[in-house]
């Protein structure tokens, strides 16, 4: 799909300049980005950017150099591009295959729902067995997501203290999951 822009209206200087770059750079700016790997699919976005950028820019029409402006213009537009994937992730993204990531549906089967729900009520038992300073410290650090200062004040006793208690809930949960 080509977005070679209409006719420009004689009366609008920056119009005409913009519709001039359109027309004499648009091919060399698809291979700058195609050189560079953009997908195919980005290229007409990225190269219509580009003069969007230019008609946004006050008095285009009496700059000098607007070539390495334009270029400029596309590498910036790149480094955005860039700055963007790489903040969402999208490059680290790995498509789902059943090959190897199994079949989605097989691993929630009932089975896997029984035995999930058997091990968190033997957590809860195991919890309940706490001391109940020792379970209320536990479930403010792990549900609650409370720093050990934050329980600390709350509690009104030392952060040392918290971190015994938290010790000794760990050590009897990963004694009592374990002979599960």
């Amino acid at each position: 799909m080509d977005r070679s822009p209409t006719k420009p209206d004689d009366s609008h200087p920056k119009a005409t300049v913009i519709a001039s770059l359109s027309a004499r750079f648009r091919t060399p700016l698809r291979r700058f980005f195609t050189k560079r790997r953009i997908p195919k699919d980005d290229v007409d976005d990225l190269v219509q950017d580009v003069f969007v950028r230019m008609a946004s820019r006050p008095e285009v029409e009496s700059m000098e150099r607007l070539e390495a402006y334009l270029f400029t213009t596309a590498a910036n537009l790149l480094r955005d591009r860039h700055r963007r994937l790489t903040f969402q992730g999208i490059s680290a993204h790995e498509p789902y295959d059943d090959s190897l990531h199994g079949d989605a549906v097989e691993t929630l089967g009932p089975e896997r729902t029984l035995l999930a729900t058997q091990i968190v009520a033997q957590l809860v038992e195991a919890l309940f067995e706490l001391p109940e300073r020792t379970r209320a410290i536990f479930t403010l650090y792990h549900i609650e997501d409370l720093p050990h200062q934050e329980i600390s004040r709350r509690l009104g006793i030392a952060v040392s203290t918290i971190e015994k208690h938290m010790g000794r809930a760990n050590a009897h949960l990963i004694k009592r999951m374990e002979t599960l």
